[in-house]
């Protein structure tokens, strides 16, 4: 599999992804999958420039990603960043292969509420977690390669006290 790491990140790339993720990963190719994004033609630009130069960036809409997905096979060591669990389980449905989720930042603004460091979910974010776990697919929350792994099974149900 092409894919080799799918993660959860609401800062998309910066400098952990570009310094740690993409090297311990040896990722040749990041894809940005977000429907936002994809019509925001300056957001891309800032995005390619903080890429390493040796990595492609490209940038799709969920459903074009997975109608691509199913047309094209990945032949390049890939990493696919998202922004949220709504657009991972839409993935996980369409039929896109991944057997785990990294969720890295997720940020604490209105109408989130804190389950983990770094990770604040709206109630259609925290089911849709529940909803890929239930398709079998690990779920782990870990900010860097380096850091500690928590298991969002272990989470998923709790809010970080002061935090709602």
């Amino acid at each position: 599999m092409a894919i080799e790491l799918v993660r959860i990140d609401d800062r998309l790339i910066h400098g952990q992804i570009a310094t740690t993720w993409i090297n311990d990963y040896n990722i040749e190719q990041v894809l940005i999958i977000n429907d936002d994004v994809v019509k925001d033609k300056m957001q891309q630009s800032v995005i390619s420039m903080t890429a390493p130069a040796n990595v492609k960036v490209k940038v799709f809409g969920v459903d074009s990603f997975i109608n691509i997905y199913h047309k094209n096979p990945i032949k390049r060591r890939t990493m696919i960043i998202l922004t949220n669990s709504i657009d991972a389980y839409k993935l996980a449905k369409g039929g896109v292969k991944f057997p785990y989720l990294n969720v890295g930042g997720m940020r604490f603004i209105n109408g989130r509420t804190k389950i983990a460091t770094a990770v604040s979910v709206t109630p259609e974010e925290r089911q849709a977690f529940k909803d890929i776990i239930g398709l079998g697919i690990d779920v782990k929350i870990q900010m860097i390669p380096r850091d500690d792994i928590v298991n969002m099974e272990d989470v998923i149900d709790k809010d970080v006290e002061g935090e709602r």
